[in-house]
């Protein structure tokens, strides 16, 4: 650029630029690492076994497409993180690492003080607020509580003893190595 002139540069174009590369990274994300998305990597989690493609050769062939797609993939997101950065916008990998940054604390944070049977992809979604405010686990210390607890305990120590009783340790153990529970 020569001269005094301003790069001026539509909002609409920023949003539609920011929206694409953190689309593109996201779906990159579903099939691959976090890390590697974030780079425009990820194809190579595609690739498939002769038996899964039906025939050797295919397989390979495949998986050579998934490895140069992943480069041209990986060149497209680097040069618009690049084009991102220059405009002034976080839409590249630095706000992609500041995102899984963020929701890997925030993960953190609920497993000391929120709701435990949460799951991650639902507390990294929470703003910071609502991990500390917005459905805590409050455990239920009531009698009631407490009575339907003991009897749970109690009946299942008994099953617990019939079954040893009847079928011994051996067949106990035997049930649990194939996966039976009752």
């Amino acid at each position: 650029m020569s001269g005094n002139k301003d790069l001026e540069v539509d909002p609409a174009a920023i949003k539609k630029i920011t929206e694409g590369l953190r689309g593109a990274v996201a779906e990159l994300r579903e099939i691959g690492t976090a890390g590697g998305a974030a780079m425009g990597a990820g194809f190579g989690e595609l690739s498939l076994t002769g038996m899964e493609s039906g025939h050797p050769g295919l397989a390979g062939d495949f998986e050579d497409f998934c490895e140069r797609w992943e480069w041209g993939v990986r060149a497209l997101i680097q040069d618009a993180g690049d084009l991102a950065t220059r405009t002034g916008i976080a839409a590249g990998a630095l706000w992609e690492e500041d995102q899984y940054l963020q929701g890997a604390w925030k993960v953190g944070a609920n497993s000391l003080y929120g709701n435990p049977h949460a799951s991650e992809d639902d507390i990294e979604k929470k703003a910071w607020g609502d991990v500390f405010s917005a459905d805590v686990y409050e455990p239920d210390y009531s009698a009631e509580s407490v009575l339907n607890a003991s009897q749970d305990m109690q009946q299942t120590w008994e099953t617990t003893g019939d079954k040893l009783e009847n079928e011994g340790v051996a067949g106990s153990l035997q049930e649990l190595a194939e996966g039976g529970s009752g």
